[in-house]
């Protein structure tokens, strides 16, 4: 028998083959326990397809309802915005006592009537004002070179310990910051984004520190640099002040130039 012989006998009965299945499925097909079966399986293909509609259907409404209340929140902080009260403002007048209430008083020296602050150590400083605040908004015009400046907020004196504080501003080439010393182990983070021109005067930069609720809100040069959730049960209130120092171990003088320091209480 030739090759080609053995091949089409081989075609013939894998078709007889596929055929008898076929027929067999059919019959079991058309019988009531293969009917009872089918029957099954498309109740559960239609069931399974309900659940995942009703499922993206409750998706899609609580997806709505919380764009709806976030659209509803901040309605009425945009209000409680139109009717803050100006609770504090420093201009730093040249003459007047820049007090520092960790250290020694500053003694900045004067550039067109804007300070200027040499940063030669390493650490913080904040310029706190005896507040204590919930809901607030913060401005302060500042610039640095090298170093570092921005709002400290929800200040908390611990005496010996650890003082706790966020703090948010900009640090050198076009970088803002978020420092979270709450935190079990104390962050800082650094970002780095083009800042869009100032709105203050000359080469200041306008830094703004929103506080609602549980919300901070960063805007440089009226720019919304980032939004972030701080869930700290514990700070809910506390201490405002301008916030500065020296952002790296580098050598070489470091300054930073600030005016125009205001606070703004939420009703």
């Amino acid at each position: 028998m030739s090759r080609g012989v053995k091949i089409v006998i081989g075609v013939v009965v894998v078709l007889v083959c596929l055929c008898g299945a076929g027929m067999l499925f059919v019959n079991w097909a058309n019988s009531d326990e293969g009917q009872a079966a089918m029957d099954e399986v498309s109740t559960q293909q239609a069931v399974a397809s309900a659940t995942a509609a009703m499922e993206a259907t409750a998706q899609a409404q609580a997806e709505a309802n919380s764009a709806a209340t976030a659209t509803a929140v901040m309605a009425t902080v945009n209000e409680r915005m139109q009717n803050m009260t100006l609770v504090h403002e420093n201009t730093f007048e040249e003459g007047t006592p820049i007090v520092n209430k960790f250290g020694e008083d500053l003694e900045p020296y004067y550039l067109d009537g804007i300070p200027r602050i040499i940063v030669p150590w390493n650490g913080s400083t904040i310029l706190f004002n005896n507040l204590n605040l919930t809901d607030f908004v913060a401005e302060v015009d500042c610039a640095n070179n090298g170093a570092y400046c921005g709002i400290a907020y929800n200040y908390k004196d611990n005496g010996e310990e650890r003082s706790q504080y966020f703090a948010s501003g900009i640090g050198k080439a076009d970088t803002y910051f978020f420092d979270d010393l709450y935190a079990s182990l104390p962050s800082f983070n650094w970002e780095r984004k083009n800042f869009a021109a100032s709105p203050a005067e000359g080469f200041l930069h306008r830094i703004r520190v929103e506080r609602f609720g549980q919300v901070m809100r960063l805007y440089v040069n009226g720019e919304l640099m980032e939004e972030r959730l701080l869930n700290y049960p514990e700070a809910v209130s506390g201490d405002v002040g301008f916030y500065f120092g020296k952002a790296s171990d580098e050598s070489g003088i470091q300054t930073v130039q600030f005016d125009n320091f205001r606070v703004w209480e939420l009703p």
